[in-house]
């Protein structure tokens, strides 16, 4: 009798440059999907979170676009994993928590977890606009057009990096 391989659960998020296209992203994707199907894992989910602003600016980023993963595997491969996030050139930032231990992938059940989303075409990607709560709650009460929301957030952008140049220019005349 053989014994059963046994992995464990884990989800991984990464957020990636957002002028990096969406054929680099493409690639990542497939190129973190060959990975694991190299290694063995059993790759349970995939979501694309899109884009969002971030908490604070990373490099000269102030968004990012959310990917996430959920895979049955071993640690060697998550290690490996992990190595390819950080060698590749558009991911920001990543991070991968184990939700699951000693998992039979044969008696998994994937089809409960299983909702996987392609990623977006570059036309398919400008029209998706992921709703706040405030929005989805209220949207009588900000009904404004896609283009001037974009053009806010650019202003907001710029105002920000303005601040920051101005803040920057203070401390070199203080030393």
């Amino acid at each position: 009798m053989s014994a059963a391989r046994v992995f464990q659960k884990y989800e991984t998020v990464v957020v990636t440059r957002t002028d990096a296209g969406a054929e680099a992203q493409r690639k990542l994707y497939e190129k973190l999907t060959e990975q694991m199907e190299k290694a063995g894992a059993k790759h349970v989910r995939f979501e694309l979170w899109g884009k969002r602003r971030l908490a604070f600016p990373i490099g000269k980023s102030l968004k990012g676009l959310y990917l996430y993963y959920v895979y049955l595997a071993d640690g060697d491969f998550v290690k490996d994993l992990n190595r390819t996030l950080k060698l590749s050139t558009i991911v920001l930032r990543y991070l991968t928590v184990r939700i699951g231990e000693d998992i039979n992938p044969e008696t998994f059940d994937y089809e409960k977890e299983k909702q996987f989303d392609a990623l977006p075409t570059e036309a398919e990607e400008a029209e998706h606009r992921p709703m706040t709560g405030w929005e989805s709650e209220y949207p009588a009460t900000r009904a404004r057009p896609e283009a001037e929301s974009d053009e806010d957030e650019d202003e907001d952008d710029e105002r920000a990096a303005r601040r920051e140049q101005a803040e920057r220019g203070d401390k070199d005349e203080e030393g």
